[in-house]
């Protein structure tokens, strides 16, 4: 699925939605978690799982984004947050 630009001058930026399988577990308590999501992009994936996931009260956390052709994707570095520096 394409979704145009809303703005009609912007017509090369065309955003396309890809549908990944989010999987993970619940923090505490270890129990398998998966949905679909559709999104731009690997980071809005894991943003929208989350979200859906606190609405059921689960602490999610994400073990593999897996996109089209059921390849496991990896965040891209500069969409990474920061690591903590050790002490």
């Amino acid at each position: 699925m394409v979704a145009q630009a809303a703005d009609p001058g912007d017509r090369d930026r065309e955003v396309s939605t890809v549908i990944y399988l989010i999987v993970g577990v619940d923090r505490s308590t270890f129990a398998p978690w998966h949905r679909n999501v559709a999104a731009c992009d690997v980071t809005s994936a894991k943003r929208i799982a989350a979200q859906r996931a606190a609405e059921q009260r689960i602490d999610l956390v994400v073990a593999a984004v897996i996109g089209p052709y059921s390849s496991v994707l990896d965040e891209p570095a500069h969409e990474r947050p920061a690591a903590p520096k050790a002490a």
